[in-house]
């Protein structure tokens, strides 16, 4: 086993097919890179619900069931669903 430390793991590598099979499962993919966050950007991300596509959610819990995901809800058809965060 070789452990590799450098680079750090980035949810930029997550592939297409990745974001597609995270989608399918009701979590949604990370919505901008992590080369795009800064410090300056404190608003929460659109974050669009994997189950009817509504832009229209918010964020429940800023933590879901793993610390690299949030907690939303959809305000339309009301379903909770985990966000993954960018890393």
């Amino acid at each position: 086993v070789m452990l590799i430390m450098h680079p750090a793991w980035t949810t930029d590598w997550i592939s297409d097919e990745g974001r597609k099979k995270l989608w399918d499962y009701g979590i949604t993919p990370p919505q901008q890179g992590a080369a795009e966050l800064s410090l300056d950007d404190f608003t929460d991300p659109v974050v669009p619900c994997p189950r009817c596509t509504s832009k229209n959610t918010k964020m429940v819990s800023r933590f879901g069931s793993t610390a690299c995901k949030s907690l939303y809800q959809c305000n339309d058809c009301s379903e909770p669903f985990d966000y993954f965060k960018c890393h």
